[in-house]
């Protein structure tokens, strides 16, 4: 009774613990590592024990994050097209940023900043005009990007940048007004002194 009690206890516990298990997780969104763009959809069907697996609409996987979005302007003494220029010509980005800079400015054209810190891809650029980007954070969660749109807006012989950032993880709100603010706009009106630029 001992020997055979214990292993039908074992196999009740070990089925229930697969039933918990399978309704626990059910609807559960997991993390993932790929880009993915289809979500599974599993149907059993119990004829001879197989589990069929289809695909249904695509739909992003990941983890949902409470995200927030950032509005920043700033005044610099230059004209449009050479602010425009200082976000999308390679040397001049690497000598706001100070670090080595990959930059493909164009229509699907990567880009890396600030000794990898900042990764992301180009969604559209209208010269003189607008950037968008897909921005990413090294710090930030796995595979999460906010789109950052870059206005310039010729003023009075200056040149208004608008920031509008979309979909900054909560946490990182203080962190991304920060860096544009230090590690971007600062630096770039060092950059524009007569001085810096010519030389």
């Amino acid at each position: 009774m001992k020997t055979a009690g214990t292993a039908k206890v074992r196999e009740a516990l070990g089925e229930y613990l697969k039933a918990l298990k399978t309704e626990f997780t059910t609807g559960m969104i997991l993390p993932t590592k790929a880009v993915a763009s289809q979500e599974l959809t599993v149907k059993r069907k119990l004829s001879e024990n197989t589990l069929q697996v289809q695909a249904s609409s695509p739909v992003a996987l990941g983890v949902r994050i409470p995200t927030v979005a950032v509005h920043m302007t700033e005044l610099f003494d230059t004209t449009v097209d050479q602010l425009y220029s200082i976000f999308t010509v390679k040397d001049l980005v690497q000598k706001f940023s100070k670090s080595p800079a990959i930059l493909e400015a164009e229509k699907g054209g990567r880009f890396q900043m600030f000794d990898g810190n900042i990764t992301g891809e180009y969604i559209e650029l209208l010269t003189n005009r607008k950037i968008i980007m897909k921005w990413r954070c090294r710090n930030w969660p796995e595979e999460h990007y906010a789109t950052v749109a870059l206005s310039f807006v010729p003023t009075l012989g200056r040149t208004e940048l608008q920031l509008d950032c979309k979909g900054v993880p909560v946490c990182k709100e203080e962190n991304m007004r920060s860096c544009w603010q230090k590690q971007h706009f600062e630096e770039i009106k060092g950059l524009l002194q007569p001085t810096t630029l010519s030389g």
